[in-house]
């Protein structure tokens, strides 16, 4: 009984420990980024999608982007991709 206890115990101590160390790939490889695409990541991040959901916040984010000229249109979708796999190193 005692040993189960400890086991569990165990268990719920460890699971966070790799959510953060993706997320900690995730932000290292995002550092690296052009600001727009760092943008797009950041506001993607903060909006906890779901991993199926991820995709849609991000161009969301960048329509939103261009429409408020932040983002040229010519470089939009290098910044979407860009910020997708960083976002990707969470998720895996």
């Amino acid at each position: 009984m005692r040993r189960r206890l400890i086991a569990q115990l165990l268990i719920l101590i460890a699971a966070p420990f790799p959510a953060l160390a993706d997320r900690a790939a995730g932000d290292a490889c995002a550092a690296a980024l052009s600001p727009q695409s760092q943008q797009i990541y950041a506001a993607t991040v903060s909006s906890k999608p779901t991993p199926d959901a991820a995709r849609g916040v991000v161009v969301e984010e960048t329509k939103k982007m261009i429409r408020a000229g932040a983002l040229s249109p010519l470089k939009a979708r290098s910044a979407a991709e860009a910020a997708g796999r960083c976002l990707a190193l969470i998720t895996k």
